[in-house]
């Protein structure tokens, strides 16, 4: 196989997912050619440019329902997005392409299908995305992260979700990787996705007058480029060891500090956290597609491999009160990383079963 396409963006799981794709098909076709297809809007113009692959833009919008004159001009722009997809594919001439998820892969995975060329999918969530339902429609196989109960099919093969290559080389520090927690410190690292989450931002910053009390705290909180400013200035009322940035791209340097995450649910996350065997706090966005951040975060919940927390219930007296809690009953989390060493992948990685299946149609 020489040359591969990827499509999908909008937020880091869904880029990072495709990046993962496309390291592996490096390093199995060195001479092969990639391009990934996004939104110049998306993060995805950002992480694959840093990446040093190529990547192609088209103009395609979310249905956001909610503003009518955005839902207009996204439907006004379907037209011109596949358009745009049918001349990339027609000249980049891809013997494969995959979706990854998020509302631009959905013109390009139609355009590919219209000009004969194999069309895969990866779902990343317990509950499939809208996108995907209708590309699973004429796609050869269908890739999950999770077991979905509401979406049966033969062509679906459960294989877990493509992690960055940088996320599973890293190492947290020995302490923790033989489940010692009895370090003075406690690393608590707080973030909402690559976006950031304001109602968490903003909970944790109201919390600060709580957490001056807690003795050993050190705190890494990424909030996202939009309440940056805010959430440092909040923080400046701080007594404990504290790190405030809006992005981070060294983010395995952090997981290999921490003790606890408290973070939004996708599937990225996810994984990442089986990956790096980390304690969490869950908070799933109440306002994902079909709740599937609240499913996401009941699959770790329901195996003693992390703690939930409904953003209603997320309050800075409860955040409190639970870090103080795992603080004094560590051998809670050691039974989580346990918990979390048995969902960890042990035989071949999500990316080289997508790999391996999609090189049957080629």
């Amino acid at each position: 196989m020489n040359r591969i396409l990827v499509t999908g963006g909008g937020t880091a799981g869904h880029v990072n997912a495709g990046l993962s794709i496309i390291e592996h098909f490096k390093k199995r076709f060195p001479q092969g050619e990639v391009l990934f297809v996004g939104t110049k809007r998306g993060i995805e113009s950002t992480l694959i440019t840093r990446a040093g692959f190529p990547i192609k833009y088209i103009n395609s919008r979310g249905l956001n329902r909610e503003r009518f004159h955005v839902f207009l001009l996204s439907l006004l722009l379907i037209p011109v997005s596949i358009i745009q997809s049918l001349f990339i594919v027609m000249f980049f001439r891809p013997q494969v392409v995959i979706g990854v998820g998020g509302f631009c892969s959905g013109p390009v995975l139609l355009a590919s299908w219209l000009l004969r060329r194999p069309v895969f999918i990866l779902e990343q969530n317990t509950v499939m995305g809208v996108t995907n339902r209708l590309n699973a429609r004429f796609a050869k196989k269908v890739f999950t992260a999770f077991p979905l109960s509401k979406y049966k099919d033969p062509k679906v093969v459960v294989c877990g979700n493509p992690i960055r290559s940088t996320i599973l080389e890293s190492k947290r520090s020995s302490a923790k990787q033989n489940n010692n927690f009895a370090d003075d410190s406690f690393n608590i690292f707080i973030f909402g996705g690559s976006q950031g989450s304001i109602a968490i931002n903003k909970c944790i910053t109201d919390a600060i007058p709580l957490l001056n009390k807690i003795k050993g705290i050190n705190i890494y909180h990424q909030t996202g480029k939009n309440d940056y400013e805010r959430v440092r200035q909040e923080y400046k009322t701080a007594v404990f060891e504290h790190e405030v940035f809006d992005y981070t791209h060294d983010i395995p340097s952090i997981y290999d500090k921490a003790d606890l995450v408290i973070s939004r649910s996708g599937a990225s996350t996810i994984f990442e956290l089986i990956s790096a065997k980390l304690p969490s706090i869950l908070i799933p966005l109440p306002t994902s597609a079909d709740n599937h951040q609240y499913f996401n975060a009941k699959y770790l919940k329901d195996v003693g491999a992390s703690d939930l927390i409904e953003q209603k219930e997320f309050t800075p007296e409860n955040i409190n009160k639970k870090i103080m809690y795992y603080m004094s009953n560590k051998n809670i989390l050691v039974s989580m990383v346990k918990r979390l060493e048995g969902l960890s992948i042990k035989d071949k990685k999500p990316e080289e079963i997508i790999l391996e299946a999609v090189l049957e149609y080629v």
